[in-house]
Order: C-alpha cells, then structure tokens, then sequence
C-alpha cells in the first residue's frame, strides 16, 4: 500500500480510510477508489434527475424560486 494511493482514498471518503482498506494492495485500493468515485457521481446524477423529475409538478412560471427557496 502506498501512501499516495491512500491519501486518493481518503481524499474521496473526505475522511480517514479504514484500517481493513489499508491492507490492500496498490492496484486494489486504486481500482476501489475508482469505483468509489464513480458511484459517487452516478449518485449525484440519480439525485439530480431526481429533483429534477420533482420539480415538474411545480408550475413552469414558479419554478425558479422554488428551486431557489429549496436550495439556496
């Protein structure tokens, strides 16, 4: 385990990595951080769409202030 494909862990948990995860090796922990990664942006799509799919029910003219009372 190298110190560099630990600290792209962490970096992606936005924390301290598990002890468990520091015992992989090299390829292992940076194939687990890439699909930690793209979990995390298929999520955030999925959110989108989600709000976005919700949003719909809002009549068009309102929208925009909703979405800005929602979320700032």
């Amino acid at each position: 385990m190298s110190a560099k494909a630990v600290r792209a862990l962490e970096a992606e948990l936005g924390g301290r990595a598990p002890d468990g995860l520091k015992t992989l090796a090299d390829k292992d922990l940076r194939a687990f951080t890439g699909l930690l990664h793209d979990a995390k942006a298929r999520q955030s799509d999925a959110l989108e769409e989600a709000i976005e799919q919700s949003l719909e029910i809002v009549p068009r003219v309102v929208r925009g202030p909703v979405r800005k009372i929602l979320f700032g």
